[in-house]
C-alpha cells in the first residue's frame, strides 16, 4: 500500500527532531565538559591521570632541597582499567589530609594488596628493560625502593621561572599550591632507613615551604615504614632499622606474630579501623645497571642494533 504524503511529512519531522535533539544533547555534553575542565584547571585539579615520582634527599644537606623526579605519568583508567576500583581509589583519595596523605590507609585491607600490586606492574613495567639487562652478563647494583599512593596537593611557595625574583604566583590573596592529583611515591628505602635513624635530618634552611612540604611527606613515609617493619619482624629489643632485614616478607603480613603454643592456622587477621597506618606501602626492586663491574675491571661491549 503506498504512503501518504503526510506520512511522509510525520517520518521526516520525527527523523529531523531526532537529529536536532542528538545535536543538542551532544553540544550540552560538550559544554558541561569544558565548564568542567575550566574549573578543574583553575582550582589545579586534575582527577584523570596518575604521575610516579621519585623523591630524594641527596641535596637536602647541600642546599635544602628535596628532588622530586617524574618517573611517569599515566590515564588512572589505564592503571587501573577496573571502574569499581578506580572509583574506590579516588573516593580515598578524597579523604587524604596533610597528616595522613597515603591513600591506602582509607581503603579497606582485603583492597589495599590488589590496589599497590595493580600500580606497581605499571612502575616495574619503567624499569623492564633493567630486569633484562641483569637477567644477563651486565653488571648492576641492586636497589629497592618503596612507593605508596599519596593523595595530597604540594603547598608552598617556591615555583618560579628561571630565578627565583620570578614566582609563578606572587599574590598574597592567590597562594602558590601545586596541583591535586593522586601520586605514585618512590622513595629509595635506605633514605627511609637513614630518616628513621636520624641520619638525614631536615635542613636548618630549606631551599623553600614546597621543599619543605616534601620533606615532611618523607618524615611521614618513615614514620609509616617504621612502623611496618618494627609490626613485621616482631623484635623491638635488638631492633636497629638502619639493618633491619625483612626476613621472609617483602613487606608486611596480615597475621598476627604467632603466639607461644598456638598453631599458625588459628591465627585470625586482625581487625583495624580506618584510616590505617599498616599495609599502605609496598617494595620493588629495581637493578641499576653499571657501566662497568669496579672490581673485576671493564664491563660489557657496547650493544650493536646496527651494523
Amino acid at each position: 500500500m503506498p504512503v501518504s504524503h503526510g506520512e511522509w511529512l510525520r517520518v521526516a519531522f520525527t527523523a529531523f527532531l531526532t537529529f536536532l535533539l542528538q545535536r543538542l544533547w551532544s553540544r550540552l555534553k560538550k559544554r558541561t565538559k569544558g565548564i568542567a575542565d575550566q574549573e578543574q584547571w583553575d582550582t589545579k585539579v586534575d582527577l584523570d591521570n596518575l604521575q610516579a615520582c621519585l623523591l630524594t634527599s641527596v641535596n637536602l644537606e647541600k642546599c635544602g632541597r628535596i628532588e622530586k623526579r617524574t618517573i611517569m605519568t599515566k590515564k588512572i583508567s589505564d592503571v587501573f582499567s577496573n571502574e569499581y576500583v578506580r572509583n574506590l581509589v579516588l573516593e580515598a583519595a578524597a579523604k587524604t589530609t596533610h597528616e595522613n596523605p597515603f591513600v591506602c590507609s582509607y581503603l579497606r585491607r582485603e583492597d589495599r594488596w590488589n590496589v599497590l600490586v595493580t600500580a606497581q606492574n605499571h612502575i616495574s613495567s619503567v624499569f623492564g628493560p633493567y630486569h633484562l639487562f641483569s637477567n644477563q652478563v651486565s653488571f648492576y647494583e641492586s636497589c629497592w625502593y618503596v612507593f605508596a599512593l599519596v593523595g595530597v596537593r604540594s603547598r608552598g611557595a617556591g615555583r618560579f621561572f628561571i630565578t627565583p625574583q620570578h614566582p609563578v604566583s606572587g599574590a598574597k590573596e592567590k597562594p602558590d599550591v601545586g596541583v591535586l592529583r593522586i601520586r605514585l611515591v618512590m622513595i629509595e628505602e635506605q633514605e627511609l632507613r637513614k630518616i628513621c635513624s636520624g641520619e638525614i635530618s631536615e635542613s636548618q634552611d630549606m631551599f623553600s615551604e614546597r621543599h619543605r612540604f616534601r620533606w615532611h611527606l618523607m618524615q611521614s613515609f618513615a614514620d609509616l615504614f617504621e612502623k611496618q617493619l618494627t609490626r613485621v619482624t616482631g623484635d623491638v629489643n635488638s631492633f636497629d632499622v638502619r639493618t633491619q632485614s625483612w626476613g621472609n616478607n617483602l613487606c608486611g603480613t596480615f597475621k598476627k606474630q604467632q603466639a607461644e603454643g598456638k598453631p599458625v592456622e588459628e591465627l585470625q587477621p586482625e581487625e583495624e579501623e580506618l584510616p590505617s597506618g599498616l599495609d599502605c606501602f609496598l617494595r620493588i626492586h629495581v637493578p641499576v645497571p653499571l657501566l662497568k663491574d669496579s672490581k673485576n675491571g671493564p664491563g660489557p661491549q657496547d650493544v650493536v642494533l646496527y651494523e
